[in-house]
């Protein structure tokens, strides 16, 4: 038996279970309150809050104590991806993973540690599928310490959507298949393709449940796909989606007005795979705890992201160990080859030279200089620090966004490409936001025109809400808001 922690930006969910062939046995699921803002898409924010949110949740739940959990976490600070590998031994497999992924992967980190595990095997090819997660070794560690001081052990710690996908891909053998899951305002979209995974999202969701902004903001994440699937030259269609997160009545209420937007598209509740045995108490309880649920599951897991974090950690505090031992060694040896040296030379000094560099390191004119050198060195140094602050002064109103007709032009071409009319409605220099409001007779070329919006390098981010027919009920208007990305300064000519 078992814990697995997720933590969500809302609650601590908790599935006491065990693994059981390719399924789980599911035995308990436990929902506990997070205090708001103590953790944020996967990053702590404040430890001490969630320290105790954990001890209340075990304490409450009679859980055993000193218990070894996994931790299952959705951010961006614990990146996870596929890649298809050849079948050779792990040391290997680890080399070639970090040869792969250390352009794309390695550079947003500054102390990266990476772990993996095998998700399939493709003896013909002689080939392997493996996902790696790569983190911050200080933020596993952090980790580490707040499960330590909450009485809790951490066993391993993994990217929940990948998990996920995992979990569904039995059930989705031979199926072109939509899985969507809701934690909160996180929607994660996972997209399967006869079978075969191909692509997964994340994405913000603004509207609640039940309503008709809710459903029109997953027709857009329905889009996208579809989108993709063009881009990928896919025959496929999606139709079937599986939706988690969400009550019977809520997912009902969803696919209905879904419908009414686009008739092909089927939208029902997420059901446990086959190999899930839960109690039937818990059986309602199955589309909130997806994530949890798949941490159950046994991994083929060959290098743990927790153990590789604790050997570069040991190896990192034994390079400063060594060191401390060696640099002092070197210093001193080096200091008895100079005086060595130097006495060897004064050796065959004459006294009168002696006498004469001292006379020239006491005389008056010689300290006045050193005197007047060391007041222009400070001076020098002051000034340095002035020309620095204007430098980055210049930089910074050199980067700030304008508001230009070229960003004007860049909009009514996108809108023209894809037969969309465009109305300006205001700009804020405060915040760089852009506010635009975007009308078509059809959803499709609306989702096409904010695609071309997101691709564009002038924008630092588009958010889109808000679908709705005008009164003619002719043409569909969506309200977009686009956030103007900062200028590069231009590097100065060096002749």
């Amino acid at each position: 038996m078992s814990e697995v922690v997720f933590l969500s930006n809302t609650n601590i969910q908790i599935a006491s279970g065990s693994a059981a062939g390719d399924g789980v046995r599911v035995s308990k699921l436990i929902s506990s309150p997070l205090p708001e803002g103590a953790v944020l898409n996967g990053v702590v924010m404040d430890q001490d809050r969630l320290i105790e949110a954990l001890k209340l949740a075990w304490q409450a739940n009679k859980l055993p104590s000193k218990s070894e959990v996994t931790l299952i976490i959705n951010s961006p600070q614990l990146r996870a991806n596929r890649v298809d590998a050849p079948l050779i031994a792990d040391k290997k497999t680890s080399e070639f993973i970090e040869r792969e992924t250390h352009d794309s992967e390695y550079g947003r980190f500054q102390n990266p540690v990476t772990g993996w595990y095998v998700v399939g095997k493709d003896a013909k090819s002689k080939t392997q599928r493996v996902v790696y997660e790569t983190a911050e070794i200080d933020f596993v560690n952090k980790y580490v310490d707040i499960f330590n001081k909450a009485g809790l052990k951490i066993n391993g710690i993994h990217n929940g959507v990948q998990l996920a996908t995992e979990y569904f891909t039995k059930q989705a053998t031979g199926k072109t298949i939509l899985y969507m899951i809701l934690d909160g305002k996180s929607l994660v979209t996972i997209f399967f393709a006869e079978g075969k995974y191909y692509y997964d999202s994340t994405s913000r969701v603004f509207g609640q449940p039940g309503t008709p902004e809710f459903a029109r903001e997953i027709y857009a994440s329905i889009s996208s796909i579809r989108q993709f699937i063009s881009a990928q030259h896919l025959t496929e269609t999606v139709k079937d989606i599986l939706f988690s997160g969400l009550t019977f009545s809520q997912v009902n209420q969803l696919a209905n007005d879904i419908l009414n937007i686009d008739s092909t598209a089927d939208i029902s509740m997420a059901q446990p795979p086959q190999g899930t045995s839960l109690n039937a108490n818990d059986q309602a309880q199955f589309p909130f705890f997806v994530y949890p649920i798949a941490g159950l599951r046994r991994i083929d897991e060959r290098l743990p992201i927790l153990k590789n974090t604790k050997e570069a950690s040991k190896k990192k505090k034994e390079q400063g160990f060594m060191s401390k031992l060696i640099v002092p060694f070197i210093l001193i040896l080096v200091a008895v080859l100079i005086a060595y040296g130097v006495c060897y030379a004064l050796k065959f000094k004459k006294e009168s030279e002696l006498k004469d560099i001292e006379s020239y390191i006491n005389n008056q004119s010689t300290k006045e200089r050193i005197a007047e050198y060391d007041a222009m060195y400070d001076n020098m140094a002051e000034m340095g620090e002035i020309q620095g602050g204007a430098d980055l002064l210049r930089k910074d109103l050199d980067s700030y966004p304008i508001p230009d007709s070229s960003i004007n032009n860049r909009i009514l071409e996108a809108s023209k490409k894809h037969d969309v009319s465009v109305e300006f409605n205001s700009y804020s220099a405060s915040t760089g936001v852009f506010s635009i409001t975007a009308s078509s007779p059809e959803v499709e070329d609306i989702n096409m025109f904010i695609a071309d919006l997101m691709s564009m390098d002038i924008f630092e981010n588009v958010d889109y809400t808000g679908y709705a027919l005008n009164s003619d009920e002719t043409r569909w208007q969506i309200n977009v808001v686009c956030t103007l990305a900062g200028n590069e300064p231009a590097e100065e000519e060096v002749n």
